[in-house]
């Protein structure tokens, strides 16, 4: 690709040498490309135009600064989704039922974080 003049590149149609059966190719080219291929232009042609020397990587420049938004802990708590009360029942039995299996497993951790979200769902 030369740097003062675009490139115009279209989609084209071949026919197949053996079957004879038009197929579309999966590039693009330039007309005397497909010229040369024996297929037909199949589309609005796609014109590319060079970025110039400064568009390319360099690996002498810092990459600019990205904006650090702050980490949201537990942000599904912030506007949780609203449940009808059937769900809601439904949670508590198994959280109440899920916290018991944890205390008899002797997974503690697990079990205060299980009764903590029951408690929060069974004050609604």
């Amino acid at each position: 690709m030369s740097d003062d003049k675009p490139v115009v590149l279209y989609p084209f149609r071949k026919r197949d040498p053996l079957t004879g059966k038009w197929y579309r190719a999966r590039y693009m080219a330039s007309l005397a490309d497909i010229e040369r291929a024996g297929g037909i232009v199949d589309g609005q042609p796609e014109v590319r135009r060079p970025l110039g020397i400064d568009s390319g990587f360099q690996p002498y420049r810092d990459p600019p600064p990205r904006r650090v938004e702050p980490v949201q802990m537990h942000p599904q708590r912030e506007q949780p989704p609203a449940i009808d009360q059937l769900e809601r029942f439904l949670a508590c039995v198994f959280l109440r039922r899920y916290a018991t299996y944890c205390v008899r497993r002797r997974r503690y951790a697990q079990a205060q974080g299980a009764t903590a979200l029951w408690r929060e769902l069974s004050l609604r």
